[in-house]
Parts: C-alpha cells; structure tokens; sequence
C-alpha cells in the first residue's frame, strides 16, 4: 500500500468540518453562487435545514446588534436625565427620578453584559453551522459532478454512436438518389417519354 493510499484511508469528515471552521467562509446563506445552485425546487432536506442554521445564526447577530444600540441609547438618555437632575434636593421628585434611573441603568449593564456573553458565542455558533453547510453543500455537489459526469459520457457515447450512424445514413441517401438518377436517365434515353408516362400510370392505377 503506498504511501498516500495510507494517508487517505485516515482522513476523516470530523477533520475537514474542523478545517472548514477555521477558514472562516463566508455566509454561503448569502452568497449568490450557492444560491444559484441549492435555491432550487430539487433542495434536499438536509441543506434546507442546515440553511435555517446559519440563518438563525445571523439573524441572532443582528438582533444583538440592534438589541445593544437600543439599550445603549436609553442608557444615554438616563444619564443624561441624571446629570440635569443631580443638584436636586433629597426626597424630591428629581432625587426619585435620579435613584429609578440609575436601577434602571444597572439592569441596562446586566443586559448588556447577557448580549456580550452572546455575543462572544456567536462566531463559534456561525462558523460550526456554516461549516457543516459548506461539508454537506460539498458532498451533494460532489454526488451531482459525478452523476452528471455519468450522463455526460454516456451521451457522448450516444452521440458517436449516432454521429457514425448518421453518416452511413447520409451515405446511403445519396447512393440511393444516384441510383434513381443513372436509372431514370436509362429510361428516358431508351423508351420514348409518353410509353414511360402510360406506364407510371399503370403502377398508380394497380396500387
């Protein structure tokens, strides 16, 4: 057994979704030319829900992202509620406001803290379902190479086949139209046209 017969029979599927993890793809989801060859009535099941993955995945890093510029606005608002108001006198009115906006600021920085925690997960969530995508995108498009690759060949094989076919054909047709020629040329300079005229008509007549 040579060397790379050896070396193949270790390669496993668990290795090469590891190395397309760290290639970091791009969203293939997104990605026209994946598109363009699984958005199509013939979709497996398989990819249909790996698609939902990765989609997920990103919809979950735009929820964050929107989720974190919202309560990062509020927070500004609050602050700035508490610098207007923090000359106020204890017990007033604006001190109230001041204590109910800092509590709420502190829920805003525990929610934001969740949203970072998240966050930090999300590449590894993105990349673990684009690369299983890409895997079973590369097998399916592997299985279609190779049954097309079938067909091509035996359509070329077809084709020849039909190519020399046609030839023989083509060969016989003008043999025949020859033949026609040389005999109707026989008649014509050996009996008179109206005894060859009767005579067709006869045959038309007995069919």
């Amino acid at each position: 057994m040579n060397k790379k017969k050896d070396y193949e029979e270790y390669i496993e599927l668990e290795d090469i979704l590891e190395q397309l993890k760290m290639c970091r793809i791009p969203a293939l989801t997104l990605d026209i030319r994946w598109q363009a060859i699984f958005n199509t009535d013939e979709k497996s099941s398989k990819i249909a829900k790996l698609e939902k993955k990765v989609n997920e995945a990103l919809k979950s890093r735009g929820r964050i992202t929107t989720d974190k510029k919202d309560l990062i606005k509020v927070k500004k608002q609050l602050m700035n509620e508490i610098v207007r108001n923090m000359n106020s006198p204890e017990n007033s009115r604006a001190d109230k406001k001041i204590r109910k906006s800092k509590e709420l600021i502190e829920e805003i920085n525990n929610k934001l803290i969740l949203l970072e925690d998240e966050e930090l997960d999300l590449p590894s969530k993105f990349d673990e379902a684009n690369a299983e995508l890409a895997l079973e995108s590369m097998k399916e498009i592997f299985d279609k190479y190779e049954e097309n690759q079938e067909d091509i060949e035996t359509l070329e094989e077809w084709i020849e086949e039909t190519r020399e076919e046609l030839k023989k054909r083509v060969a016989l047709l003008h043999q025949k139209k020859e033949d026609n020629e040389r005999m109707d040329k026989y008649l014509s300079d050996l009996i008179d046209g109206d005894i060859i005229r009767q005579y067709k008509k006869y045959r038309e007549l007995e069919d």
